[in-house]
């Protein structure tokens, strides 16, 4: 089962990044690294091995007051997450998971990079990649972001992406030119139900 996920992701990261400019072998050669990288550190954490289902299980021991699990789940759930959003997250496996995060990442940090060297400081280039993209974290985390900037959980990120393909870039764009940046836009449509 392993190999045939590392395959896939292989195959779409590979993609994605040859859409992006690179060419096929340096593609590979990143994305094999990235991979590597991933499967490392979920084996560094002890999250390599959690089981098929664990979306499901961690709303069993949410339920039955497991801390851990009861933390996670209440945290998602009060930033908006529903039991759905929570199960379709954590039933991938952990190499799909930490590939999503490598991915967002790397063209979070292409977009950085390229507002700096148009001239933006590095504030200035935050703050327009925080409009741009998504932000997912601990939304309780509140170093760098307060309020409905905050971090969403990590447990919307498949209902934010549906919402994405839905609407399009343009209704998006009109959504986001009302907030201070996309986690906000996201919140306003979370308690307007229209996410």
């Amino acid at each position: 089962m392993t190999d045939q996920i590392e395959t896939e992701l292989k195959a779409l990261y590979t993609r994605m990044l040859c859409a992006c400019g690179f060419r096929p072998d340096d593609a590979r050669a990143e994305v094999n690294k990235a991979i590597e990288m991933c499967k490392r550190a979920g084996e560094k954490e002890g999250t390599a091995s959690l089981p098929s289902g664990f979306g499901d299980l961690i709303l069993v021991a949410a339920k039955e007051g497991q801390r851990f699990a009861a933390n996670r789940v209440n945290v998602a759930r009060s930033e908006g997450a529903t039991d759905e959003d929570i199960r379709e997250f954590w039933n991938l496996h952990d190499l799909q998971r930490r590939m999503v995060l490598w991915s967002e990442e790397v063209f979070r940090f292409a977009t950085f990079k390229d507002l700096l060297a148009k001239g933006l400081s590095a504030d200035e280039a935050m703050m327009q990649v925080r409009g741009m993209f998504p932000m997912y974290g601990d939304p309780l985390e509140t170093q760098h972001t307060t309020g409905d900037d905050r971090p969403l959980p990590h447990e919307l990120r498949g209902r934010v992406d549906r919402y994405r393909e839905k609407w399009g870039a343009c209704v998006i764009a009109q959504g986001l030119s009302a907030h201070s940046s996309y986690n906000a836009f996201v919140r306003a449509e979370l308690r307007s139900g229209r996410l």
